[in-house]
């Protein structure tokens, strides 16, 4: 006898039925497996192919979803812009664009998703990206608009490998940023700030370095400008004694080129200092130079600093530079290569009498001088420029110089562009009056015909005044009799008897307004000419209705 076939225990169907929520003491929703009129009906391919379905359904959802949320308009503007990759740019443009973007949505951003933007991208990537050619721009507007507390974590790490970065294009940059920043408010930043002045006040062999470096240097110039108190008098100690001053070391400031613009930076700010040590310090230096300018002038970097006191110099020392120094070098000044560009300068920024004393005592002293100059390679240029601004006087005596010279044939290729440059410019001084004079003429012209016209348009609308005065004065009786006969005919008419006559026309006061604005209309109407004049016929409309009435009360 055959062994029967295994009876199965549970069945596929009796498994399910198991696993619902009401017979396994699940708290679950209840589905449509709850129903017992449907759940014995289904089989297990059924639901199988049910729950196949519902998978494909939720993978699609789910990917729409997943693209919908990558798109940018449903991200913050600051966040999506931060994560663009940079490494896909290739262009300048791009990485140029990308960056402003960036600066500009940091700038309008809310706090939330500042902090979002430097907690992911910033905070643990300062050092690279202070750098950066583009993105160090991103740290310098987080420094500027962005919280304290995100300021003083970027300059901390940057104060920490400032070796390294001082001398770098991009984070000096960054750099400057945070002393500026940090002078504005030295509350927040007093770690950071007293930091760097400990760097920056050491004036070890490392810092020396630093004075003539092409980047270096622009620390010095900031620091210059954010300095003030005690920091600033002790870095200008440190600085006077590399500035014309005899040092163990030979680092001379004013003839580098690039040290040169410290001393630059110290003329500038020097009006501007309140501390009295810092400014004394300052002042000597200055003095040391002008004391020192007949050797400047002839450097190829420090004739700047020259140029930089007849500018921006104080005029105490501009004064002392010009009267004592730059008059009495002029002609050999003018006739190098370097000192001819401050020759210029002085004339430019001097005044009309120091411009004629050095005309007379140095320029025009003799004929000889004065060819020399001319036919100079270099002294031409300041020559050019002494003739442009003098007065008319002095051009006629500088024409009669050249007159002579150009005669004789005594100017060279580089004389004749002083000839040619002072008879153009006479030409066009002279053409300039000329227009002047016309445009004045025509202007005056101009003038006495609008006044002419006015006048006669002034006694046209004063006659048509007059006669719409006579008119309606006119009116205005007429409407007295109108009112009079018809008082007249209401009542018994008693000479003596003006008290009710008033009160007669205060009842009656609307109409004998609304007759006489019709009749002011209409005369308005027939004269256009009256338009300007609308408002005075409108108060002498007004104030001959009150005389009016006035008289009849009377």
């Amino acid at each position: 006898m055959s062994n029967p076939l295994p009876i199965e225990i549970n069945s596929d169907f009796d498994e399910i039925i198991n696993c619902l929520p009401q017979n396994s003491g699940s708290t679950a929703t209840q589905t449509v497996l709850n129903n017992s009129n449907i759940s014995q009906i289904l089989s297990s391919k059924q639901i199988d192919d049910q729950l196949n379905y519902a998978d494909e359904e939720f993978d699609q959802l789910n990917e729409q979803m997943k693209n919908v949320l990558l798109t940018d308009n449903f991200k913050p503007s600051l966040i999506s812009a931060f994560q663009a990759d940079m490494s896909s740019y290739i262009t300048h443009e791009k990485l140029t664009k990308n960056s402003r973007r960036m600066q500009q949505e940091y700038e309008n951003a809310n706090p939330k998703d500042r902090e979002y933007v430097f907690l992911t991208f910033i905070n643990n990537n300062i050092i690279n990206l202070s750098l950066d050619k583009y993105m160090h721009y991103i740290l310098e507007k987080i420094i500027e608009v962005g919280p304290p507390l995100y300021r003083n974590k970027i300059l901390d790490q940057i104060f920490n490998r400032i070796n390294k970065l001082i001398v770098d294009l991009y984070a000096c940059k960054v750099i400057q940023k945070g002393l500026e920043i940090m002078s504005q408010s030295p509350r927040d930043s007093q770690n950071q700030f007293q930091k760097y002045a400990n760097f920056i006040l050491k004036d070890d062999s490392f810092i020396k370095k630093l004075y003539t470096d092409k980047i270096g240097n622009q620390i010095f110039q900031k620091s210059l400008e954010v300095f003030d108190g005690n920091n600033l008098y002790l870095l200008l100690l440190i600085l006077d004694k590399y500035i014309l001053n005899i040092n163990s070391k030979q680092i001379e400031l004013s003839t580098d080129q690039y040290g040169c613009l410290i001393v630059n930076k110290i003329i500038d700010i020097l009006p501007k200092l309140i501390d009295q040590a810092g400014k004394q310090v300052a002042n000597d230096i200055i003095m040391r130079i002008l004391q020192n300018s007949s050797c400047l002038v002839r450097r190829q970097y420090s004739n700047y600093i020259i140029q930089q006191i007849l500018e921006k110099g104080q005029e105490c020392h501009k004064r002392i530079l010009l009267e004592q120094y730059l008059i009495k070098d002029f002609v050999s000044m003018s006739m190098d290569k370097y000192g001819s560009n401050v020759a210029e300068k002085a004339i430019i920024h001097s005044g009309p009498q120091w411009r004629q004393k050095l005309w007379e005592e140095e320029v025009a002293v003799s004929e000889e001088s004065f060819r020399k100059l001319v036919n100079d390679q270099f002294a031409n240029y300041p020559i050019q420029r002494l003739y442009e601004y003098f007065t008319q006087e002095y051009r006629t005596e500088f024409l009669g110089y050249l007159q002579k010279l150009y005669e004789s044939s005594f100017l060279n290729h580089h004389g004749l562009i002083v000839w040619k440059f002072a008879i153009v410019n006479l030409n066009t001084k002279r053409f300039a009056k000329k227009l002047n004079s016309y445009e004045q003429s025509k202007t005056y012209n101009c003038l006495g015909k609008n006044k002419q016209i006015s006048q006669q348009t002034n006694s046209k609308i004063n006659n048509n005044n007059q006669q719409q005065y006579q008119q309606y004065q006119q009116i205005i009786l007429q409407q007295q009799q109108f009112m009079c006969n018809l008082w007249m005919q209401q009542q018994n008419y008693y000479p003596d008897d003006y008290s009710s006559f008033q009160t007669f026309l205060q009842q009656n006061s609307m109409i004998f307004n609304q007759q006489q604005q019709m009749q002011s209309l209409q005369l308005y109407s027939q004269s256009k000419q009256l338009q300007p004049n609308y408002q005075n016929f409108q108060q002498n409309d007004s104030i001959q209705r009150q005389m009016m009435i006035q008289n009849q009360s009377d």
